[in-house]
């Protein structure tokens, strides 16, 4: 991991000089600059709303947003406080439902993982079908477009604890 030492140092070095990584505010759904986050409340908490929320006044879109500290690149940021990859994540909590994601993940079948996992960080929410349910980009024919989204910083420090338990780092 000497490259997310390295990408970890430039961002720290241009915080230190003031330039810290401003959190993108445009809108993700509509692309509007005009934009609000709001604190939400422990009720709201209590129904898997994150701490602080996106919203959109043209579009009514709303999303998690990053984190104060946020850092563009997915290689030297933190998991997200709420990451499913994290240790302990409620995710984890079904064995099953946990088995399927990474068996998901490892098309292959031979213990790596060749797919990818997104940050649902900047995502709008489809609260139609309630917190947790992402409306991730997608081209024209309907598949993702993973250009427009985020890896998932604790998907890959788990992929890299998998390479290097299997020898392959």
């Amino acid at each position: 991991m000497g490259e997310a030492k390295r990408r970890r140092e430039w961002q720290e070095s241009r915080t230190a000089e003031g330039l810290p990584v401003p959190r993108p505010a445009e809108c993700p759904s509509c692309g509007v600059r005009e934009t609000t986050t709001v604190q939400t409340n422990v009720c709201l908490w209590e129904l898997g709303l994150p701490q602080e929320v996106g919203f959109c006044g043209s579009c009514r879109a709303i999303w998690e947003v990053f984190p104060p500290q946020y850092i563009a690149d997915p290689v030297c940021a933190e998991p997200c406080d709420n990451c499913a990859f994290r240790p302990g994540a409620p995710e984890q909590d079904d064995p099953e439902t946990w088995k399927a994601l990474l068996d998901s993940l490892q098309v292959n079948g031979d213990g790596m993982f060749t797919g990818l996992f997104y940050c649902h960080k900047h995502v709008p929410i489809d609260m139609s079908k309630g917190p947790g349910n992402f409306l991730f980009p997608q081209r024209a024919d309907g598949s993702w477009d993973t250009a427009k989204m985020r890896v998932c910083s604790g998907f890959l420090r788990m992929f890299w604890a998998r390479k290097r338990k299997l020898g392959l780092m």
